[in-house]
């Protein structure tokens, strides 16, 4: 937008006959030029995307009934990498809607070494294509296998080191909901105990080693929608 400028006139002040000289008026102050607007509107939309693998079907069955006055659109494919999902978003409609990226499993459990790099990629890509000024996306820590991903194994290594990461390139829309599901664990029974001595995500959550119970999906929801409208989205 150009901004339109009011300019005002200065005039000289000519004196009639004598011998001393009518005072001029000083110039008047130019006015500060204003701050130039800026050329992305957020969005405004409360709609919100979920972009994911298999652990984002039961969360979108979740928050939709929690979420009334918005609409909620499940972006989960069950054995999807993140290219793939990725790929999928690029050809989406969705890009000015509130975006919850949570993949990167399949990629950990194919080749182990190779995920975090790809996983990168494939986020960096996947938050460049958002509707420019669209800053009200969440990337959503990575999950470690109960089974091969408990404390100390490569795996667990590998998405810690990620996790961390990916915090640090997104500081601003980073939620760990990894460390959230390992916490839902209770101390006082030992089977849950032992997860969280091995850091991996509560039994209470899930069905076998990663996946989702419909109680456990609501947990995730619950605590997905508190982290959106904690920021005002």
């Amino acid at each position: 937008m150009v901004a339109s400028f009011l300019l005002g006139a200065c005039g000289g002040g000519g004196g009639g006959g004598g011998d001393t000289a009518a005072p001029t008026s000083a110039p008047a102050a130019a006015s500060p030029a204003p701050a130039p607007a800026s050329a992305l509107a957020a969005p405004t939309t409360p709609n919100i995307a979920l972009w994911g693998d298999s652990l984002t079907p039961p969360v979108f069955r979740a928050l939709a009934p929690l979420s009334p006055n918005r609409q909620v659109f499940d972006g989960g494919v069950p054995g999807e990498t993140s290219m793939q999902i990725a790929a999928r978003q690029a050809q989406d409609p969705h890009a000015d809607w509130i975006t919850v990226f949570w993949y990167g499993h399949n990629n950990i459990r194919i080749d182990t070494a190779a995920a975090p790099e790809q996983i990168k990629q494939d986020l960096a890509a996947s938050i460049a294509r958002l509707t420019p000024g669209n800053n009200r996306f969440l990337v959503l820590s990575v999950v470690n296998n109960a089974v091969d991903g408990a404390r100390g194994s490569v795996q667990y290594n590998t998405i810690i080191q990620l996790n961390q990461e990916l915090a640090r390139l997104y500081p601003g829309n980073f939620f760990d909901m990894r460390a959230f599901m390992v916490a839902q664990g209770d101390p006082q029974v030992p089977q849950q105990a032992a997860e969280l001595q091995a850091d991996v995500p509560s039994s209470r959550l899930r069905f076998d080693e990663i996946h989702l119970t419909g109680a456990g999906a609501d947990v995730v929801a619950r605590r997905l929608q508190q982290e959106i409208a904690a920021r005002g989205w």
